[in-house]
């Protein structure tokens, strides 16, 4: 047994899935795709390190945000009893990822029919779906300050003794958040103006997070998807 796999496993209670044979273990670099849109669904993936990302590439050509995923999130659930299963988002690792696998077919011959695993994933696609509601409000009632907070909030590169910093490309993030590049650059330097953000070069350093997050109220943040 992969000392890794156990620990992760004892540490997230996933006994009650009681198939720790059948785990394996897959780590992404920062960047890296975890689900890529349209691609096949092979297993189901319990994020258990790290911070991702989940998107929805429009037809447009551009991206709208959906949520952060951190751990315990389930990956593969919304598509699992699909005929022909595949990824319907988008989703990208923000930092270094570790997940836990099971494969489809261990899934559907071992859990289609447990009801502890069947109630835990009704509780990850129930909290999905109320992400899905709140967020859709949140994005037309609140404007691109308190959404750019939150996406500030959980995109930014965080290590001991360095304090957070927050970059990346200003129109992919306009994409992501529905809104024009000028909105934008014009609501950072606001943030910076306030001292909530410190500009060098490319990079914002995060000087008053307490105040981000009253700004961000809650947006894209996504609750675990198994009960405690």
């Amino acid at each position: 047994m992969n000392p890794c796999i156990e620990a992760y496993y004892r540490h997230y209670r996933l006994e009650r899935i009681e198939l720790i044979g059948h785990f394996t273990l897959r780590r992404y670099e920062k960047g890296q795709p975890v689900c890529e849109i349209g691609q096949p669904i092979d297993s189901l993936a319990f994020l258990v390190e790290g911070r991702a990302k989940v998107f929805m590439p429009m037809r447009n050509a551009r991206q709208l945000l959906l949520c952060f995923y951190e751990p315990l999130q389930i990956l593969g659930d919304l598509e699992l009893f699909e005929t022909r299963p595949v990824t319907v988002t988008g989703v990208e690792a923000l930092t270094p990822c570790v997940c836990l696998k099971l494969s489809r077919d261990t899934v559907m011959t071992h859990l289609a029919d447990n009801p502890v695993f069947l109630r835990q994933l009704c509780l990850s696609l129930g909290r999905k779906l109320g992400r899905v509601n709140r967020n859709s409000a949140l994005n037309m009632l609140h404007p691109v300050e308190n959404r750019l907070a939150s996406y500030i909030l959980g995109t930014a590169n965080r290590e001991d003794g360095i304090p957070a910093e927050f970059t990346g490309n200003l129109t992919q993030i306009a994409d992501f958040l529905g809104t024009s590049f000028r909105h934008v650059h014009r609501t950072l330097q606001g943030f910076c103006e306030r001292g909530f953000l410190a500009k060098d070069k490319t990079r914002y350093a995060i000087l008053n997070e307490a105040e981000l997050r009253k700004r961000a109220v809650g947006i894209f943040q996504l609750p675990s998807g198994l009960d405690d």
